[in-house]
């Protein structure tokens, strides 16, 4: 299964100024295979220390002298490194935190030696050591679950996924390619897209089948919870880790994750799933100017889960139950669209910037308004509506389009793609702006289909 960090990996290499490179991300989203593969396909030699499965060679890693450090792993694994065509791969390197400082030593003593390091549980390494970043020392590359169009791959529909990424705004989509697209949305719904869900599914053609990797993966994460551990109580991170599925596409409110704790205590839960990236938050942004970062409520959020197919199952909602209760499935659909569109927007920027994303809400007697996210784009940005079907009121979006002055928007539907001048409908309000309609299947082509609308003017 191809992925797209495959692509950012061999510029990575190619840099002749490059850095080591740390690789983050939730567990099983794929750091290690993504590895593997690239050195494979490069006919790279791999060195690879998995920090928690091998405790001997932590010690090599207190020195912060990489030319020993290189001629004891010669020693240990019986063979010579090629400093031009090696990978050195330091897994789950939280697990050491003399290895993380010592990727500085690397860069500046042995920078002809590629060496990428993974993490899933950086943060909690950081924090309980009282640890500090090599900065300026390191690169980044935040990785995901697998996108919508890397599994059409998988799927094996290179031609629906080539026609998809040649799609200009004011063609017809033929319906039959229309609906096929959005039965292919449906699956990944279901699976969502952690790597070994979906090549079980690949493998066997079996929903029940995946549906065993994604609690496999959810008990994972439970496994973890004694690391996350701070002077927490491990019921409460049970607590709220079962609860994390009810803050999607709403207002995250502690008193309905920890009723009997204070908010302190859930914020910092919530905090350490964040930092596992099991959950994101997306802050409210007033939205003014740029950058919206810049403008961002803390106090008012709501979550993103890693991955949709998860999100389902962390409800409850087997593929069994799904299967013989439809209206189980159907009736999620406003969160389920929410999280596909949410997860995919995250992760749409280039793989060097740390995930983020906003929304604007606006909360008030007999006129709240919300907007389900804003997405910078070149030099703006934009609002993005998302209906789990082909209709729904865009009161909100007039609010915020007058109320910002913004001339463009989109919205993702079941709708095949559209581009109109919409009229508010706001009581004395004739404002006016140009709406772009996209399928959910094209949340992948976001990005370049925005461009040239803005190219346009």
């Amino acid at each position: 299964m191809k992925r797209k960090e495959e692509a950012y990996l061999l510029e990575w290499y190619k840099n002749a100024r490059r850095k080591p490179l740390i690789i983050r991300g939730a567990r099983q989203v794929g750091k290690s295979t993504l590895v593997r593969m690239f050195c494979q396909q490069n006919n790279l030699q791999l060195i690879e220390l998995n920090f928690e499965q091998t405790q001997t060679v932590h010690s090599l890693f207190a020195s912060n002298d990489p030319i020993k450090i290189i001629q004891s792993l010669e020693i240990l694994e019986n063979v010579k490194i090629d400093m031009e065509r090696a990978v050195l791969f330091l897994d789950e390197i939280q697990a050491n935190p003399a290895a993380i400082l010592s990727l500085r030593y690397f860069f500046e003593k042995v920078p002809q030696l590629a060496v990428i390091a993974a993490g899933s549980l950086l943060e909690f390494a950081l924090e309980q050591y009282k640890l500090s970043m090599p900065v300026g020392r390191i690169e980044y590359l935040f990785m995901g679950p697998m996108t919508f169009e890397e599994f059409l791959e998988a799927m094996g529909e290179e031609q629906l996924l080539e026609y998809l990424q040649a799609y200009t705004l004011g063609s017809e989509i033929p319906r039959v390619i229309h609906e096929k697209a959005l039965e292919y949305v449906g699956t990944y719904y279901l699976l969502g897209g952690m790597p070994e869900v979906v090549h079980v599914y690949q493998e066997t053609k079996s929903l029940l089948e995946a549906d065993k990797i994604k609690y496999s993966i959810l008990n994972t994460y439970r496994d973890d919870f004694a690391k996350y551990q701070t002077r927490i109580d491990l019921a409460k991170l049970q607590q709220v880790f079962d609860k994390l599925g009810t803050t999607v596409g709403k207002k995250i409110k502690y008193v309905q994750l920890l009723p009997q704790d204070r908010s302190t205590v859930t914020d910092r839960i919530v905090t350490l799933f964040e930092h596992a990236r099991i959950v994101y938050r997306i802050f409210h942004s007033s939205a003014n100017n740029l950058p919206l970062k810049a403008e961002v409520n803390q106090k008012i959020s709501k979550g993103i889960l890693l991955d949709i197919g998860l999100y389902l199952t962390l409800q409850g909602l087997s593929i069994a139950d799904i299967s013989l209760d439809k209206d189980l499935f159907f009736s999620n659909q406003g969160a389920l669209a929410e999280q596909f569109i949410g997860q995919h927007l995250l992760y749409s920027q280039p793989g060097y910037m740390n995930p983020e994303l906003y929304y604007w809400t606006r909360e008030k007697a007999q006129s709240n308004a919300k907007i389900d996210f804003l997405i910078q784009q070149g030099n703006t940005f934009l609002p993005v509506e998302v209906k789990s079907g082909k209709t729904g009121t865009l009161k909100s979006l007039h609010v915020f389009m007058e109320t910002k002055q913004k001339s463009l928007a989109l919205r993702f539907s079941t709708h095949t793609p559209a581009v109109e001048t919409v009229t508010s409908s706001l009581p004395r309000s004739e404002y006016q702006y140009t709406l772009v309609t996209l399928p959910l299947y094209l949340v992948g082509q976001t990005r370049r289909l925005m461009k040239t609308m803005l190219d346009k003017g």
